[in-house]
């Protein structure tokens, strides 16, 4: 068996406290065809030196420390493989804290090198939104 390192973090990344909201776009989406069905909390890697990006889990390697220097693993909300596209719900962690704000400049900035577009909303902003102009907004960004 083959070892898989994942950041520990991203075991808690899954407690479902923005499900409501990850149902919400992705029901609007498919009720309006505008974009193939996306995957939800899909682990991507992205490396850290020419910056491909996988679904896979990296093999070939020793240790998590080896894994982390040539590997960045993340976790977008939704993610449409075959379109490169990612939206991300960024709540309170991502701007009312500077290790949030400062994590979430680099993740859109690997997105950004990796050629993957990203859509990201602030949670707050995204529930006062109602459901036509979240659509519409959805219209003009896929």
């Amino acid at each position: 068996m083959k070892k898989q390192w994942i950041h520990r973090a991203m075991k808690e990344w899954t407690d479902g406290h923005d499900m409501p909201q990850k149902q919400r776009i992705i029901k609007l989406i498919k009720d309006n065809n505008l974009h193939h069905y996306p995957l939800i909390d899909q682990t991507i890697f992205i490396n850290n030196t020419d910056f491909t990006w996988t679904k896979e889990h990296p093999t070939g390697f020793s240790s998590k420390e080896e894994l982390k220097r040539a590997w960045s693993p993340f976790m977008p909300d939704l993610l449409f493989p075959i379109k490169k596209t990612i939206i991300e719900l960024d709540g309170n962690f991502h701007t009312n804290s500077e290790k949030g704000a400062k994590q979430t400049k680099r993740r859109n900035q690997y997105y950004e090198y990796a050629g993957i577009k990203l859509i990201a909303y602030v949670t707050d902003e995204l529930n006062k939104m109602t459901d036509e102009e979240l659509l519409n907004d959805l219209k003009s960004k896929l």
